[in-house]
């Protein structure tokens, strides 16, 4: 993932303008939606000012129809408590005319297979 090296250009080069991102219900600070460019920014600019260190590696990556399903895993220490964390998260993508118009988060693999229709 792009955002993990650094490069927040190429997210943006890469989604559509309207798209619409959806973060984990759990994701503290989030709202349940963002939509378009300047709400893609805002949620970006929260999830980094978390961090003093993150981290991001492509765990695997699998196509689901239109939508592309990726576990990554994220690394980082918190802003503040210096609390050390990895995890690999599940993140699918929608996309249309080669650009992304939904990136949603999951609690889960298990919950983003089942919402992509794919098996367990």
């Amino acid at each position: 993932m792009a955002s993990g090296d650094g490069d927040i250009g190429a997210w943006f080069r890469a989604v559509d303008p309207d798209v619409r991102v959806l973060p984990r219900p759990a994701e503290p600070d989030a709202a349940d939606e963002y939509r378009g460019l300047d709400e893609l920014m805002e949620y970006l600019v929260n999830w980094y000012g978390q961090w003093e260190e993150y981290e991001v590696e492509p765990v695997s990556i699998e196509e689901a129809g239109e939508h592309v399903l990726a576990v990554v895993r994220e690394r980082g220490r918190l802003e503040g408590s210096g609390l050390e964390v990895e995890e690999d998260f599940s993140h699918s993508f929608l996309l249309r005319d080669g650009k992304v118009v939904e990136w949603r988060m999951y609690d889960s693999h298990a919950e983003a297979r089942e919402a992509l229709g794919l098996s367990p």
